[in-house]
């Protein structure tokens, strides 16, 4: 009796293991995107400026620990891109007319390694295609940050050409101000949603396609006390599982 306990215990085990082995899958791909980035003030000298155009690219990974359950990771690397005004008075450091600025308009082109971290659902295929939906985080690490300055610049400083110079190698250059430090912060931490479908192709390849909201909840200017923003996207993606 007691070994045929032992036997129905084992063969239960036997199951349940090749049914987790079953449920698990990692899937590796490729992705790119365009996104369409913005500023978004959260202090009253500051106004947006429109929208701007962006791209990511890099590698992705799923692994479904249930059919429909995913931890999803991405590397990727993003170009951010926003404008916006600054509307109190500024004065640059090197103007020696001391001309007042009060329409000082940046244009940031940021880049940075995103590690974007999600909770992925799908739904069972249905013909060819399933339906997705993740949320999660996306960690990013600055790699480079690009200004360009418009507006009704004193004519020593747009003689200078200000147009893409780097904001956080030179905090001395021709076109600081006095009254806002322009060195974007190196730490940018986002929550993410988004949705989209896969199509099924030959094998365990498929196609996908998706979008994304990417809404970043700290401060783009850290280290400036007058002035708070954050830069933000909403992302069109594409790109295959192997």
């Amino acid at each position: 009796m007691k070994m045929k306990n032992v036997a129905i215990l084992a063969l239960g085990l036997l199951v349940s293991q090749n049914s987790f082995a079953q449920d698990n899958e990692f899937r590796f791909g490729l992705k790119g995107s365009m996104n369409i980035g913005w500023i978004a003030p959260n202090s009253k000298t500051l106004e947006r400026v429109g929208t701007n155009i962006g791209f990511s690219y890099g590698p992705m990974g799923d692994y479904y620990f249930k059919p429909n359950y995913a931890l999803s990771m991405e590397l990727l690397i993003s170009q951010i891109n926003g404008s916006m005004m600054i509307n109190s008075n500024q004065v640059f450091n090197s103007d020696t007319t001391a001309t007042v600025v009060n329409d000082l308009e940046y244009t940031y082109k940021t880049q940075y390694v995103e590690i974007p971290l999600s909770l992925k659902f799908r739904t069972k295929e249905i013909g060819y295609i399933t339906y997705w939906a993740n949320f999660g985080v996306a960690p990013s690490f600055l790699i480079g940050s690009k200004a360009s300055l418009a507006g009704t610049l004193p004519t020593g400083i747009s003689a200078q050409d200000p147009t893409d110079f780097k904001t956080n190698d030179n905090e001395g250059d021709p076109f600081t101000v006095n009254n806002f430090d322009d060195e974007v912060f190196i730490i940018r931490m986002p929550l993410i949603i988004g949705g989209g479908i896969e199509y099924k192709m030959a094998g365990s390849s498929s196609l996908y396609a998706g979008v994304r909201f990417n809404n970043s909840f700290t401060d783009m200017f850290v280290k400036d006390k007058s002035i708070s923003a954050t830069n933000n996207y909403f992302s069109i993606n594409a790109g295959i599982f192997f």
